[in-house]
């Protein structure tokens, strides 16, 4: 509600009465259901297709985990100045409207852009459309690539266009913040193995608020008739906060042997217990991304790589990729694709080691019909395997084996 009423107040605060108005939208429905796999610590079959939103799919046929519908409006104020705003509603959420855009746009000169105010973080190749699925030939791009809390951001981006021979050249500046509260990734976890703060005994009690702030970075981008390049990065300083509990385990005859646990979530006034600032919830984050598309005559390839640096206790680093091949058609439009993520330990941070506490990987089968002009039907198959191998709770993986079916029509209006 309170971005809503920011977002409204940003158009009203313009001179709307002259203001040429402009609706544009997209929507996807889609069904999935796991058709393989192992059993999770949930007790279900369970695949991942959107760890921000934290939307996944059992064995039971769901419409809603990811199924969408969002209206753009844009006004265009004056000679050199419009106003955007995007309403996106999720059926992971509820189907509960959310204001995922509401930014002015200033023409600066010839070749440049500022723009103010909330839109996407412009971290994956696909992030300005990551969302619109008739914009990609998948079902969806790979949750293990693009899966941070953290997409959209409120500040400023300064754009520059350029041609150099037959290439043209983007270059942009960003920076900001954004918080994201009540996030599910926590409470999701905790439930399948996963998520505790030492000392021992002290676990997540329920969601998460995240905040990303000091963000700032630039974006290079370069494309000429069949090669489409794009370069990111920026630094931002992560805090993450939840509500924690506590297991206290009383001895109450006094013989040395516990008698009784209780579980403790509130203090004594009875507020609850909020994890405080650490090594693991604390610190400085480092995104560098290079993506891109190779369009030949019968083939289209495309990829994304992402190196992420996490200056906590762990010394966490987060390499993952992407590649796709496409094959031209009008009409149909065949594609594989794999997917791959790892999370390396550099730091023996309290004992726990070194070395990969995460891997797993999505294969990825599908076809895409354009029914028209404006919607595309696709059919898909995703094959997700765990590669981590530590044991206990040094492994971190808490994801399990499983292949999931899903069909989506997308569209645009």
């Amino acid at each position: 509600m309170k971005t809503s009423v920011t977002a409204l107040s940003l158009l009203l605060a313009c001179d709307m009465a002259n203001a040429e108005i402009t609706f544009s939208g997209y929507g996807s429905i889609v069904a999935g259901k796991v058709v393989s796999g192992e059993v999770d610590p949930s007790g279900e079959k369970e695949f991942q297709v959107d760890f921000y939103d934290y939307a996944f799919y059992t064995e039971d046929i769901d419409f809603e985990q990811e199924s969408v519908i969002a209206v753009q409006m844009r006004a265009d104020i004056a000679d050199k100045l419009s106003a955007t705003v995007q309403v996106v509603a999720k059926g992971a959420d509820g189907w509960s409207p959310d204001v995922d855009w509401a930014y002015l746009t200033y023409q600066v000169g010839q070749d440049g852009t500022l723009m103010a105010g909330r839109r996407m973080l412009p971290m994956y190749y696909f992030s300005e459309y990551m969302e619109v699925g008739y914009a990609y030939p998948w079902i969806r791009p790979p949750a293990n690539l693009y899966w941070w809390e953290i997409t959209q951001f409120n500040g400023l981006t300064y754009s520059h266009n350029f041609f150099a021979g037959d290439w043209t050249i983007g270059t942009s500046v960003f920076g900001g913040r954004e918080t994201q509260r009540d996030i599910k990734s926590h409470d999701f976890w905790r439930n399948r193995g996963g998520y505790y703060f030492p000392p021992a005994g002290t676990y997540i009690a329920g969601t998460a608020d995240v905040t990303w702030s000091k963000i700032l970075g630039t974006n290079v981008t370069a494309s000429n008739d069949w090669i489409d390049l794009r370069a990111s990065y920026f630094r931002t300083h992560y805090n993450t906060s939840a509500e924690v509990m506590f297991f206290d385990e009383l001895d109450l005859d006094g013989d040395g042997v516990t008698d009784q646990i209780v579980e403790r979530r509130s203090n004594p006034d009875g507020t609850p217990i909020i994890s405080g600032d650490w090594p693991l919830t604390d610190f400085d984050l480092d995104f560098f991304g290079l993506g891109g598309s190779l369009t030949f005559q019968y083939v289209t390839l495309l990829f994304d790589y992402n190196y992420v640096i996490y200056d906590d206790g762990y010394g966490s680093r987060f390499p993952t990729y992407y590649v796709s091949a496409v094959y031209n058609h009008d009409v149909w439009q065949p594609y594989v694709g794999l997917s791959k993520a790892k999370l390396k330990l550099t730091e023996n941070w309290q004992g726990f080691g070194v070395g990969d506490a995460e891997e797993h990987q999505i294969m990825t089968l599908g076809v895409r019909y354009n029914v028209a002009a404006n919607a595309a039907l696709k059919v898909e198959y995703n094959k997700f395997t765990d590669q981590g191998n530590r044991p206990g709770w040094y492994d971190f993986s808490y994801h399990n084996d499983a292949g999931l079916f899903s069909v989506a029509l997308d569209f645009v209006f």
